[in-house]
């Protein structure tokens, strides 16, 4: 005797097959979309760079201490085949950053390959903020971070020369506040966030008693401003902006030779 299945459990017999069909059809098709995906990066990977396009962000003066072709080169001796050679799996952009940022002017670097398969790479320079020509023979400048900085073979920038008696380069010199760069340091802050002061300083020697004596760009004066402190040398430079623009217009800085800021809330001056 044959037993008829119940039309209810019919359909649902069905509808499980037709769920299933359902189910692995889309496992199938996820499968085929990561297969053609991964074949497509792997083919992508493959795929010659067309391009390498540095940009080198020029100073505030429209320079630059490092050149694009230079980055090049640098880039070139860090890849194991020529750079017209180069695969998009050959290269690591964060590495690329790496390698940038250990040349001497860079301060930051940027990587990134486009659509096009292009590298394009941005450098930030390294800004200086003194260049130190000391007695002992050292010859570099300390940038805006009190990094050392080397001289560029491309372009001398125009920031206030520190001459004299300056003490040799010490890698922990930052970690003293009373290290003689550090407070170099904190008088070119000084100089460089005042347009007027920016303007009117071109030198800074250190006498063999540790004093500084400023140099200005204009005229064939000599400002004696004292040992560094980082408050009474603020205020001794403030009294000496207020003299040059008070002070000087009435006779002119030309019938002086010295101008000397050591003496509480006055400006000496002595004439020629």
């Amino acid at each position: 005797m044959t037993t008829k299945r119940p039309a209810g459990a019919i359909s649902r017999f069905f509808a499980g097959i037709f769920i299933a069909i359902r189910v692995y059809g889309w496992i199938f098709v996820a499968l085929a979309v990561a297969v053609l995906a991964v074949s497509a990066i792997t083919e992508r990977e493959a795929t010659h760079i067309q391009a390498i396009r540095p940009e080198v962000r020029p100073l505030a003066d429209n320079a630059n201490l490092v050149e694009a072709d230079e980055l090049l080169a640098l880039l070139a001796t860090s890849f194991t085949k020529p750079l017209d050679e180069l695969r998009l799996s050959d290269i690591d952009v964060e590495r690329v950053e790496e390698v940038l940022e250990e040349q001497a002017f860079v301060g930051d670097a940027e990587a990134y390959v486009d659509n096009d398969l292009v590298l394009n790479i941005t450098v930030d320079q390294r800004v200086p903020l003194l260049r130190i020509i000391a007695d002992n023979g050292q010859n570099y400048y300390l940038d805006r971070e009190g990094v050392r900085l080397p001289l560029s073979a491309n372009h001398t920038v125009r920031v206030p020369v520190v001459t004299g008696n300056v003490v040799p380069w010490s890698d922990d010199y930052a970690e003293q506040p009373n290290h003689q760069l550090a407070q170099l340091m904190e008088l070119g802050g000084f100089l460089r966030a005042d347009d007027f002061l920016a303007a009117l300083i071109e030198q800074i020697n250190v006498t063999d008693s540790g004093e500084l004596v400023l140099a200005p760009k204009v005229g064939d004066q000599v400002i004696y401003l004292g040992r560094y402190d980082p408050k009474i040398t603020l205020e001794r430079l403030q009294r000496l902006k207020t003299f040059y623009r008070e002070g000087l217009p009435y006779e002119g800085w030309r019938k002086y030779r010295s101008f000397d800021l050591r003496y509480a809330d006055q400006v000496v001056a002595k004439k020629i």
